[in-house]
């Protein structure tokens, strides 16, 4: 089985970090909903509570208690989305800061493994796992400056 060059790993065609943002984005945007529901449950159980008494409340606070409540469901949508929108670009960002360098680290060593030894490790300067760029320069480094092991003739000639 032949390896290939990992640019990105990917999970059912997806990169890793949409995958991570996606599901961190689905878990929020459930929480959200459940909230809103309930909003909306309290919302319209008051409502039926207020419009139950109509014997007492004139025409015109009715219709002004119905554009209300048609305001408040059509805010309580947007809110919705607007929160699902905040949580992936947030889950988003965090999970580049998280995958970004394994993925890094991932392609580095894939080239080590493959023998080239010429490019130092480098991530971006603010991204989590910084201090494997350190040992990951150094173990090139010891791997540069160390001669390679002396073949006895046994394995010269099987080489």
């Amino acid at each position: 089985m032949r390896f290939r060059y990992p640019t990105e790993r990917k999970y059912q065609g997806l990169p890793i970090q949409l995958k991570y943002a996606m599901f961190l984005t689905l878990v929020a945007g459930f929480t959200a909903l459940v909230m809103i529901f309930v909003m909306a449950w309290f919302i319209q159980r008051n409502y039926n509570l207020f419009m139950g008494d109509e014997l007492g409340v004139s025409a015109q606070v009715i219709e002004v208690v119905r554009h209300e409540q048609k305001l408040l469901e059509i805010s309580l949508f947007i809110l919705f989305l607007f929160s699902i929108t905040v949580m992936f670009t947030a889950t988003f960002y965090v999970t580049r800061k998280l995958t970004g360098p394994i993925v890094a680290l991932q392609r580095q060593l894939w080239l080590y493994g493959r023998g080239d030894w010429s490019r130092e490790f480098r991530l971006r300067h603010n991204d989590e796992f910084k201090e494997l760029e350190p040992l990951v320069n150094q173990m090139r480094q010891t791997h540069l400056t160390t001669p390679p092991p002396e073949l006895s003739p046994n394995e010269a000639t099987t080489a």
